[in-house]
Protein backbone atom coordinates (compact mmCIF):
# COMPACT_ATOMS: atom_id res chain seq x y z
CA UNK A 1 0.00 0.00 0.00
CA UNK A 2 1.56 3.55 -0.88
CA UNK A 3 1.10 6.67 0.98
CA UNK A 4 -0.01 9.38 -0.58
CA UNK A 5 2.50 12.79 -1.10
CA UNK A 6 0.09 15.12 1.29
CA UNK A 7 0.18 12.45 4.19
CA UNK A 8 3.61 11.59 3.86
CA UNK A 9 4.53 15.55 4.06
CA UNK A 10 2.02 16.21 7.10
CA UNK A 11 3.86 13.30 9.13
CA UNK A 12 7.02 14.67 8.77
CA UNK A 13 5.78 18.29 9.63
CA UNK A 14 3.93 16.42 13.14
CA UNK A 15 7.54 14.70 13.59
CA UNK A 16 9.58 18.10 13.21
CA UNK A 17 7.20 20.19 15.88
CA UNK A 18 7.68 17.46 18.23
CA UNK A 19 11.21 17.01 18.10
CA UNK A 20 11.79 21.53 18.72
CA UNK A 21 9.27 20.81 21.46
CA UNK A 22 11.62 18.28 23.36
CA UNK A 23 14.75 20.36 22.49
CA UNK A 24 12.36 23.66 24.54
CA UNK A 25 11.84 21.84 27.48
CA UNK A 26 13.61 23.98 30.57
CA UNK A 27 16.48 21.58 32.34
CA UNK A 28 16.47 21.11 36.01
CA UNK A 29 18.90 23.59 37.26
CA UNK A 30 22.02 21.46 38.27
CA UNK A 31 22.16 23.88 41.44
CA UNK A 32 18.85 22.45 41.95
CA UNK A 33 20.00 18.75 42.21
CA UNK A 34 22.85 19.52 44.46
CA UNK A 35 20.95 21.01 47.03
CA UNK A 36 18.41 17.56 47.04
CA UNK A 37 21.10 15.47 47.57
CA UNK A 38 22.23 17.54 50.28
CA UNK A 39 18.95 17.59 52.40
CA UNK A 40 18.62 13.78 51.13
CA UNK A 41 22.15 13.32 53.07
CA UNK A 42 21.11 15.11 56.24
CA UNK A 43 18.22 13.53 56.35
CA UNK A 44 19.63 9.31 56.03
CA UNK A 45 23.66 10.22 57.20
CA UNK A 46 24.24 10.00 61.07
CA UNK A 47 26.92 12.24 62.80
CA UNK A 48 29.57 10.67 65.63
CA UNK A 49 28.48 12.52 67.71
CA UNK A 50 24.89 11.23 67.71
CA UNK A 51 26.17 8.15 69.49
CA UNK A 52 28.04 8.88 72.39
CA UNK A 53 27.38 8.03 76.10
CA UNK A 54 25.19 10.25 78.16
CA UNK A 55 25.89 10.89 81.97
CA UNK A 56 23.31 12.61 84.25
CA UNK A 57 23.49 12.90 87.89
CA UNK A 58 21.14 13.40 90.25
CA UNK A 59 20.62 13.44 94.27
CA UNK A 60 18.16 11.77 96.73
CA UNK A 61 17.44 13.10 100.20
CA UNK A 62 15.46 11.83 103.20
CA UNK A 63 15.73 12.71 107.09
CA UNK A 64 15.46 9.59 109.93
CA UNK A 65 14.18 10.69 112.70
CA UNK A 66 15.07 9.56 116.23
CA UNK A 67 12.25 8.26 118.44
CA UNK A 68 11.70 7.09 122.25
CA UNK A 69 13.23 4.99 125.03
CA UNK A 70 10.34 3.18 126.21
CA UNK A 71 9.66 -0.22 128.24
CA UNK A 72 6.55 -2.21 128.83
CA UNK A 73 6.95 -3.99 132.19
CA UNK A 74 4.96 -4.97 135.21
CA UNK A 75 5.62 -7.71 138.16
CA UNK A 76 3.45 -10.76 138.53
CA UNK A 77 0.45 -10.56 138.97
CA UNK A 78 0.10 -13.33 141.99
CA UNK A 79 3.24 -15.09 143.35
CA UNK A 80 3.15 -18.34 144.67
CA UNK A 81 2.04 -18.54 148.82
CA UNK A 82 4.07 -19.88 151.61
CA UNK A 83 2.92 -22.09 154.02
CA UNK A 84 5.43 -21.42 157.46
CA UNK A 85 6.87 -24.43 157.99
CA UNK A 86 9.07 -23.31 161.13
CA UNK A 87 12.58 -24.63 159.94
CA UNK A 88 13.83 -23.67 156.33
CA UNK A 89 13.59 -20.31 154.39
CA UNK A 90 11.36 -20.70 151.45
CA UNK A 91 10.61 -18.83 148.48
CA UNK A 92 7.07 -17.06 146.80
CA UNK A 93 7.76 -17.76 143.29
CA UNK A 94 6.05 -15.70 140.18
CA UNK A 95 7.26 -14.89 136.81
CA UNK A 96 5.31 -11.74 134.95
CA UNK A 97 4.23 -11.40 131.36
CA UNK A 98 7.04 -10.93 128.79
CA UNK A 99 8.63 -7.28 129.61
CA UNK A 100 9.76 -5.52 125.90
CA UNK A 101 12.35 -2.41 125.72
CA UNK A 102 12.31 -0.21 122.99
CA UNK A 103 15.67 2.23 122.16
CA UNK A 104 14.67 4.09 119.18
CA UNK A 105 16.27 7.36 119.47
CA UNK A 106 18.95 6.12 116.83
CA UNK A 107 21.85 7.44 119.14
CA UNK A 108 25.19 6.03 120.17
CA UNK A 109 23.49 6.72 124.01
CA UNK A 110 23.66 4.25 126.80
CA UNK A 111 20.10 3.02 128.79
CA UNK A 112 19.52 1.36 131.80
CA UNK A 113 16.48 -0.19 132.93
CA UNK A 114 16.24 -0.01 137.14
CA UNK A 115 14.06 -0.96 139.77
CA UNK A 116 13.24 -0.08 142.88
CA UNK A 117 10.32 -1.31 145.98
CA UNK A 118 9.02 -0.17 149.04
CA UNK A 119 9.32 -3.14 152.11
CA UNK A 120 6.28 -5.64 151.98
CA UNK A 121 3.71 -5.01 154.07
CA UNK A 122 0.59 -6.92 155.15
CA UNK A 123 -2.14 -4.55 156.28
CA UNK A 124 -3.50 -4.50 159.35
CA UNK A 125 -7.18 -5.79 159.72
CA UNK A 126 -9.93 -5.28 162.38
CA UNK A 127 -8.18 -7.38 165.47
CA UNK A 128 -4.64 -8.30 163.89
CA UNK A 129 -3.93 -4.21 164.30
CA UNK A 130 -0.11 -4.01 163.67
CA UNK A 131 1.07 -4.13 160.03
CA UNK A 132 3.49 -7.02 159.02
CA UNK A 133 6.45 -6.03 157.14
CA UNK A 134 9.14 -8.26 154.80
CA UNK A 135 12.00 -6.58 153.71
CA UNK A 136 12.14 -5.26 150.07
CA UNK A 137 15.64 -6.72 150.12
CA UNK A 138 13.93 -10.45 150.02
CA UNK A 139 12.85 -9.78 146.88
CA UNK A 140 15.08 -11.10 144.39
CA UNK A 141 14.53 -10.32 140.38
CA UNK A 142 16.42 -12.54 137.95
CA UNK A 143 16.47 -10.87 134.42
CA UNK A 144 17.17 -14.44 132.25
CA UNK A 145 17.48 -14.16 128.65
CA UNK A 146 17.50 -11.01 126.59
CA UNK A 147 16.32 -11.26 122.93
CA UNK A 148 17.36 -8.72 120.37
CA UNK A 149 14.43 -7.57 118.11
CA UNK A 150 16.29 -5.56 115.87
CA UNK A 151 17.06 -7.36 112.36
CA UNK A 152 20.34 -8.45 110.55
CA UNK A 153 23.12 -6.24 112.10
CA UNK A 154 21.04 -5.55 115.32
CA UNK A 155 22.89 -3.57 118.21
CA UNK A 156 23.64 -6.95 120.91
CA UNK A 157 21.66 -7.80 123.83
CA UNK A 158 22.20 -5.35 126.68
CA UNK A 159 23.75 -6.48 129.97
CA UNK A 160 21.64 -7.87 132.92
CA UNK A 161 22.09 -9.33 136.30
CA UNK A 162 20.41 -10.42 139.28
CA UNK A 163 19.18 -7.94 141.77
CA UNK A 164 18.01 -7.61 145.35
CA UNK A 165 15.43 -4.87 145.24
CA UNK A 166 16.30 -2.37 147.66
CA UNK A 167 14.62 0.93 148.32
CA UNK A 168 16.97 2.57 145.99
CA UNK A 169 17.45 2.05 141.93
CA UNK A 170 19.19 -0.32 141.16
CA UNK A 171 20.15 -1.94 137.18
CA UNK A 172 18.61 -4.55 135.83
CA UNK A 173 19.22 -4.18 132.32
CA UNK A 174 22.14 -1.72 130.96
CA UNK A 175 24.21 -0.62 128.21
CA UNK A 176 27.19 0.83 128.17
CA UNK A 177 26.76 1.98 124.48
CA UNK A 178 24.27 1.64 121.54
CA UNK A 179 21.90 -0.92 122.24
CA UNK A 180 19.28 0.31 119.29
CA UNK A 181 16.55 -1.52 118.87
CA UNK A 182 13.84 -4.06 120.22
CA UNK A 183 14.72 -6.24 123.28
CA UNK A 184 11.86 -8.85 125.15
CA UNK A 185 13.03 -10.98 128.66
CA UNK A 186 10.84 -12.63 131.27
CA UNK A 187 12.20 -12.54 133.86
CA UNK A 188 11.62 -14.55 137.83
CA UNK A 189 10.37 -13.40 140.80
CA UNK A 190 11.66 -14.64 144.29
CA UNK A 191 10.70 -13.33 147.71
CA UNK A 192 12.55 -15.33 150.40
CA UNK A 193 10.66 -15.62 153.25
CA UNK A 194 12.30 -16.84 156.61
CA UNK A 195 10.79 -18.92 159.20
CA UNK A 196 10.45 -16.51 161.43
CA UNK A 197 8.32 -14.04 158.95
CA UNK A 198 5.09 -12.94 160.38
CA UNK A 199 1.66 -14.57 158.85
CA UNK A 200 -0.39 -12.31 156.69
CA UNK A 201 -2.67 -10.72 158.70
CA UNK A 202 -6.69 -11.48 158.38
CA UNK A 203 -8.58 -8.86 157.04
CA UNK A 204 -11.35 -8.80 159.98
CA UNK A 205 -12.32 -11.98 162.04
CA UNK A 206 -8.62 -14.09 162.27
CA UNK A 207 -9.12 -17.50 160.61
CA UNK A 208 -13.01 -16.25 159.48
CA UNK A 209 -12.24 -13.79 157.06
CA UNK A 210 -9.50 -12.81 153.93
CA UNK A 211 -5.72 -12.44 154.37
CA UNK A 212 -4.11 -9.00 153.74
CA UNK A 213 -1.30 -10.09 150.89
CA UNK A 214 2.23 -8.78 151.84
CA UNK A 215 2.02 -6.35 149.21
CA UNK A 216 5.80 -3.83 148.32
CA UNK A 217 5.09 -1.17 145.18
CA UNK A 218 7.78 -1.61 142.68
CA UNK A 219 9.31 1.30 140.98
CA UNK A 220 10.57 0.86 137.16
CA UNK A 221 12.73 3.41 135.45
CA UNK A 222 14.19 3.89 132.02
CA UNK A 223 16.50 6.39 131.13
Amino acid sequence: MSLSTELVDSLWGKFVAGTAAVRSFPRLPVIGLASLALVAGSITGSSPAANADTTVTDTVSTAILGGSLTAVVSAPIRMSPIPLGGRANQASVGTPVEWTITNARGSSYAWSLSVSATDFVSAAGTFDILPRTVDAENLTITPGIVTAHTGEGADAAPTTEPVSVSHRPQALVWTRTLGKGTFTLTPEFSLDVPPNAFRSNFSGRIDGSAVNPFVSVLTFTIA
